[in-house]
């Protein structure tokens, strides 16, 4: 408040044009009745002569509360609310974050939620804004400020009101506003598209191997396996060239993963990372969906070799992937792709994701069904589709086909 509204009403309440105690006394009636349309259970007067009503106690359970008056029960609930309710926005991200603890989310996924809060929401107004006071006008200002002050890119803009709708659901699940009082319904997010940070749209020739940059890896692992055969990493990323492994898989794949019976690659263990312990673990492969792999006379060779190493330098585990210092992690295996991928005879640097697409797209040039590619490299047929598959076909191939037509047009 500043100077001269202290005056004005100094002034106005000294002539009697306002009466402070009574606007008080307004203020605080308005306070309790908030507190009263937050309840989420009927007040009634029972046959017994006495006000009743239930309190929530969590997990889905409630108590029967009963007293002789109006005021005593109202007096109750609104007590219970002052001492349980948090309906700051800050405050009811908090507890559904909490909420999705429960629901059994990852750390790293936690990670991501309290991260995103400080990226998009912290040091905002919206931060300490009551929920219930955030309409569909408060919450476009909102992206209008986020907007203007960062560079979002939309999938983040999309993903943001994810978390604000979720936000809204938990409070509207937790009685402290209506299902039609979430915000998230009525903006209409599309229109901010435009003032989205644009995303690079990598090409083909930076998101996969041309048949010259593949022939050039295979050529560096060579090279490297004979002057540095103790190098386990390069032999992961050789398999991910023929496999298009994801480089967790790469990491955690063990020997007994290895039928050589039926010929077969069971990719069914990955290792994850847990960034707010910072400790590394075994769990299944991506989405918990396990799946077969073909084992070639390529693959095993690359197996029989690295065993051969292991053996040798008494590096043997139950992991295929070792050395001196026990399971070589996935960011030892990706940062190898990436360090043989440096030189003039690339495109551009390279990830372990590069095979998979790589791998994916040359199923796909040779002609393996949709179904049956997605299911070998472990995606479902619609990711597979959008985000791996891509032309990888030579320009001398596409120009010796456009001259056959052209040539069959022109003699028509």
């Amino acid at each position: 408040m500043t100077d001269l509204t202290k005056n004005v009403l100094e002034e106005a309440t000294n002539c009697g044009i306002i009466d402070l105690a009574y606007v008080q006394d307004k203020i605080d009636e308005m306070k309790k009745q908030k507190y009263l349309e937050m309840h989420p259970y009927s007040i009634t007067l029972g046959k017994d002569g006495f006000w009743h009503t239930y309190l929530p106690l969590g997990n889905s359970k409630r108590k029967a509360v009963k007293k002789k008056s109006k005021e005593d029960i109202d007096n109750v609930v609104i007590d219970f609310w002052k001492r349980n309710t948090t309906t700051t926005f800050k405050q009811r991200y908090s507890v559904w974050v909490e909420r999705q603890k429960q629901c059994g989310r990852s750390n790293n996924t936690i990670s991501k939620y309290e991260s995103d809060y400080i990226r998009f929401f912290e040091g905002d107004r919206l931060e300490n804004m009551d929920i219930r006071d955030i309409d569909e006008v408060v919450l476009s200002q909102f992206i209008e400020r986020l907007l203007k002050s960062k560079e979002i890119p939309y999938r983040a803009l999309q993903a943001m009101i994810g978390y604000v709708n979720g936000v809204f659901k938990k409070s509207v699940k937790d009685g402290i506003i209506k299902k039609s009082d979430n915000p998230c319904d009525e903006v209409d997010l599309p229109l901010y598209k435009q003032y989205c940070k644009r995303e690079t749209i990598k090409t083909s020739a930076e998101r996969t191997f041309s048949k010259k940059e593949k022939n050039s890896l295979l050529d560096i692992l060579a090279t490297n396996h004979e002057t540095k055969p103790n190098y386990i990493p390069s032999y992961a990323v050789e398999l991910s060239l023929y496999t298009g492994m994801r480089v967790g898989e790469l990491s955690g794949l063990m020997w007994e993963d290895i039928d050589t019976e039926q010929n077969i690659i069971h990719i069914r263990h990955s290792e994850k990372h847990d960034r707010k312990n910072n400790e590394y673990y075994i769990s299944l492969p991506k989405n918990g969906k396990i799946r077969d792999f073909p084992l070639t006379p390529e693959i095993e060779d690359i197996l029989n070799r690295v065993k051969k190493v292991e053996l040798k330098n008494n590096w043997l585990t139950e992991y295929v992937f070792s050395n001196d210092k026990g399971r070589v992690h996935a960011r030892t295996i990706s940062e190898c792709m990436r360090l043989k991928t440096s030189g003039t005879d690339f495109h551009n640097v390279k990830c372990i994701h590069t095979s998979r697409r790589t791998v994916n797209s040359e199923y796909a040039k040779a002609g393996m069904p949709a179904t049956a590619r997605a299911s070998i490299i472990g995606n479902t047929e619609r990711v597979n589709e959008q985000n791996y598959t891509y032309d990888i076909s030579e320009m001398d191939y596409k120009r010796s086909i456009i001259s056959m037509v052209n040539r069959a047009t022109k003699a028509m």
